[in-house]
């Protein structure tokens, strides 16, 4: 400025100088009016209708759960008893699924070891049936079908001849098949615990050598086990077995044949003797 006042001054006259626009002034009235405000597409009341919506669905709730402001202790208690409750039952469902397993190991185990004694049974009752016919010079065998549930006999009536051997029990004479069923019901009553033995006409069809070696043999039986007691009913004579302190015979008279209404009368047995 210093510069052009001295070339004005040099001129001899009063220098002029041109001003830019000042962009910062404050625009007239004129052009404010011009100018059009951005009005909201919607009222306020419309959005302060929505805001009493809201926070009338929140007093809804609020009621609704029970809940007031200044809850907030409880609303966490009521949380800790159902998160407590659920802890519970879990550690239950948890307990409960373990005696669940711990079952069904308990009930294989139990399978196994039946599976094993049914087996020790079928192996003693095979062997005892194979003793007993082994006394009248035959042999046997038996054969458990525990799926289908049957029970099958293959006897050898003459144990040095295997061509005698037969599983058809029928094919056996009334003597043969008396013998057989006499010592199926020794094999079977062997693994059997209980204390009284009673057997009704055991020697049906059986000829006297036959009767003679069921005869002695029951009665070994019955001899060898002291913890049990056997009853053997025979219409047969009984005068050549010997009695003592541990066998006991009772005979009963025969019935007299009375031609009186009612016919012959019941008897009974007198065990004070």
């Amino acid at each position: 400025r210093a510069a052009a006042y001295e070339e004005a001054d040099g001129e001899g006259g009063v220098g002029s100088m041109t001003m830019s626009p000042d962009v910062s002034q404050t625009p007239a009235a004129d052009e404010l009016e011009a100018i059009e405000p951005l009005c909201p597409p919607k009222g306020t009341d419309y959005y302060m209708a929505k805001i009493n919506k809201a926070k009338q669905r929140i007093l809804r709730e609020k009621e609704r759960r029970q809940m007031v402001e200044g809850d907030a202790d409880v609303a966490y208690e009521k949380y800790m008893r159902a998160s407590n409750d659920l802890q519970g039952k879990l550690d239950a469902v948890q307990g409960i699924q373990s005696n669940i397993e711990n079952l069904t190991k308990d009930i294989q185990n139990r399978q196994k070891r039946w599976r094993q004694f049914r087996e020790y049974i079928v192996n003693m009752t095979n062997t005892t049936f194979d003793e007993m016919l082994n006394k009248k010079g035959s042999s046997g065998q038996l054969d458990f079908n525990h799926e289908f549930e049957t029970l099958d006999l293959v006897v050898q009536k003459d144990n040095k001849d295997q061509s005698s051997q037969t599983a058809d029990v029928k094919a056996l004479s009334g003597g043969e098949r008396s013998f057989t069923t006499l010592s199926l019901l020794l094999a079977l009553g062997e693994q059997l615990e209980t204390p009284f033995r009673v057997m009704d006409e055991f020697d049906v069809f059986l000829d006297p050598v036959a009767r003679k070696i069921a005869l002695k043999t029951l009665i070994e039986t019955a001899k060898s086990m002291e913890h049990r007691q056997f009853i053997f009913i025979t219409p047969q004579d009984l005068s050549n077995v010997e009695t003592d302190p541990r066998l006991k015979i009772f005979g009963m008279k025969p019935p007299s044949r009375s031609q009186t209404a009612g016919g012959p009368t019941q008897q009974t047995l007198d065990f004070s003797q």
